[in-house]
């Protein structure tokens, strides 16, 4: 060790005093811990089939190839060297179909099947698989018109006994659901403001091989197909903001643009939009393509502290950061963490290091009746971490994580985290955002929506 860190000594006592490091111990018996593998399910894998092998779909096929509760039978895509990159990235050998993704949903022995296809098809491959018997799992958005959320609605009430789960990651995501945990049991106060972006430096294109494949491959950028930044980026952002509020919001505003690419696109390059939450809250998010400086997070506001975490690469990093609150300030009243609760933030309160010195917020599950020794190398790993010497671990994948759990809930015949009424929440914001920007208009949410307010929205995993 560096001889001048060692002039930096340390006891327990001034590391958790001083440190604060927050950590995922009894609140996490609440929440959705990493998936397990039940015998069952290694036993009886789900056969499914896969519709859509472009980026994305090739991203979820690397991560499925490592998950052993489900077997790829068939892939579908219909541009050659999509479907044959997703027969390589997922290995197997699985059959192929090059055309009509009915003839998969025909067969018999396809019990699942994942939707990874251009926004705009969505909702009918989703109404066809369901009305097939298949469990669905369709990358959001889900929905692209507002007149497509009560058939979609109707059609899973209609069909209880089949999952229907929503790409919606954050939600199953360890240090996201800690930090959640954090911000409804009241450690950072009340909570008015939230503040998200996901900022790039690029054209958000691909090269084609021959013009006519243009709106196949760069269909993101076409209004026709997409729902451009907001639907392709800030739909997981405003899901977060959602999740936070426990509920959706009551309006939004905002601007756009198309003034930096001149290539033939239709979509705004820059976004800037406000929701406002029936209490008052604000949720705001920018997006760019040409300018990755602030790159993505989001930012959780309290009076009493602030929480700054991001899902790079799938996997999420988090800081928390004490807020002095004035003391004339108002007296708040949300739900404060109980005795019990306290245990595994209480150093993160009583840290005294100063406004702008984070701490990490961790995603392991405490260690049941751990030995002396044992206590002591975790100490002495978070003091390497606090110390900057050594680096945080990982928490499992997010997009593993929400596959494994697609394929738990069919086994396990239990509902998803990022179920349909999560979807529909989060096509609304995403639609009505669109429009207000469209419009240049304040767009209100209709005083009755499909959407159970906060049971659906914030259930405990």
């Amino acid at each position: 060790m560096p001889s001048k860190l060692l002039l930096k000594s340390v006891s327990r006592r001034s590391f958790l005093k001083s440190s604060a490091v927050v950590t995922a111990t009894t609140a996490m018996s609440g929440l959705g811990a990493p998936a397990i593998v039940s015998a069952q399910s290694l036993k009886n894998p789900v056969n499914y089939g896969f519709i859509g092998s472009g980026r994305q779909g090739c991203n979820h096929l690397k991560h499925l190839a490592t998950v052993t509760t489900g077997r790829c039978a068939v892939i579908c895509d219909i541009y050659p060297p999509n479907l044959k990159k997703g027969v390589e990235t997922i290995g197997g050998n699985p059959e192929t179909i090059p055309d009509d993704y009915r003839r998969l949903l025909d067969r018999k022995d396809i019990e699942a099947v994942f939707i990874v296809t251009p926004y705009h098809l969505h909702v009918p491959m989703v109404l066809d698989a369901l009305s097939a018997g298949k469990h669905v799992f369709v990358e959001k958005v889900m929905m692209k018109t507002e007149e497509q959320i009560p058939p979609v609605i109707a059609a899973a009430n209609a069909h209880p006994k089949q999952v229907l789960q929503v790409g919606l990651q954050r939600r199953y995501s360890a240090i996201y659901q800690v930090a959640m945990r954090m911000v409804h049991t009241g450690v950072l106060g009340k909570v008015q403001y939230i503040r998200a972006q996901w900022h790039r430096n690029g054209s958000w294109k691909i090269p084609v091989p021959d013009p006519k494949f243009e709106r196949l491959l760069n269909w993101r950028v076409y209004r026709e197909y997409s729902g451009g930044l907001m639907a392709e980026l800030g739909s997981h952002q405003v899901d977060v903001a959602d999740w936070a509020f426990q509920s959706e919001p009551v309006s939004v505003v905002g601007v756009g643009g198309l003034d930096y690419w001149k290539d033939g696109r239709d979509i705004f390059d820059n976004v800037s939009v406000i929701f406002e939450y029936p209490e008052g809250q604000k949720f705001v998010f920018t997006s760019v393509c040409n300018n990755a400086h602030l790159d993505f997070s989001e930012v959780i506001m309290g009076d009493e502290g602030t929480i700054e975490i991001t899902l790079g690469s799938n996997s999420a990093k988090a800081m928390f950061f004490r807020e002095n609150k004035p003391k004339d300030a108002p007296t708040n009243k949300v739900k404060t963490a109980d005795t019990k609760e306290q245990n595994w933030w209480a150093g993160a309160t009583a840290a005294n290091r100063g406004l702008r010195k984070g701490v990490p917020i961790f995603p392991e599950l405490p260690k049941q009746n751990a030995g002396f020794v044992a206590k002591e190398m975790d100490f002495a790993k978070k003091w390497l971490i606090d110390m900057g010497i050594m680096e945080m671990d990982k928490e499992r994948d997010a997009l593993t994580v929400e596959d494994e759990a697609f394929f738990a809930c069919i086994r396990e015949g239990k509902k998803p985290i990022a179920g349909v009424h999560v979807g529909a929440a989060d096509s609304r914001a995403v639609i009505y955002a669109n429009r207000a920007m469209e419009t240049n208009q304040r767009v209100f949410w209709p005083k009755e929506t499909a959407v159970p307010p906060v049971t659906q929205i914030s259930k405990k995993i």
